[in-house]
């Protein structure tokens, strides 16, 4: 019989990703769900860190139907108000990223509104996330 060893007490536990996050695009004809994730390193932490920030979370939060903090969050609650019903059999994307201990911040998106800084991070995460499965592959 073999015995799993026990992990070294004196280890430091392992320190959670710099950045991590997670897109998930459901949805369709086929009502499928898709996954992708992606957890850089430390050194590309300020990279994603911009491109997190770019996006527009409180007018996503807003439309999601939390309660607006202040006079910003309120307008954009007005704004999402007034958006159409999503497409039958069109796609929903669901964006949720961390950084360094921070809480998450979360969006669920109708696919004709992931443009811009959204578009940018999705790509970025889809990317990131097919060549961490296949590095040898080139992006293309």
């Amino acid at each position: 019989m073999t015995e799993t060893p026990s992990p070294d007490p004196t280890a430091p536990p392992a320190r959670p990703p710099a950045v991590e996050v997670d897109v998930a695009r459901t949805g369709g004809i086929a009502g499928m769900t898709r996954r992708w994730s992606a957890q850089p390193p430390e050194a590309e932490a300020s990279e994603w860190i911009t491109l997190i920030d770019r996006c527009p979370w409180s007018e996503a939060s807003a439309a999601a139907g939390e309660d607006p903090d202040d006079e910003v969050e309120a307008a954009a609650q007005h704004r999402a108000t007034r958006r159409r019903e999503p497409m039958p059999d069109g796609f929903v994307w669901s964006i949720r990223a961390t950084w360094s201990g921070t809480g998450p911040l979360e969006a669920e998106l109708p696919d004709d509104e992931v443009v811009g800084a959204w578009r940018e991070l999705v790509d970025a995460v889809r990317d990131w996330s097919r060549q961490s499965v296949d590095p040898g592959r080139s992006s293309g």
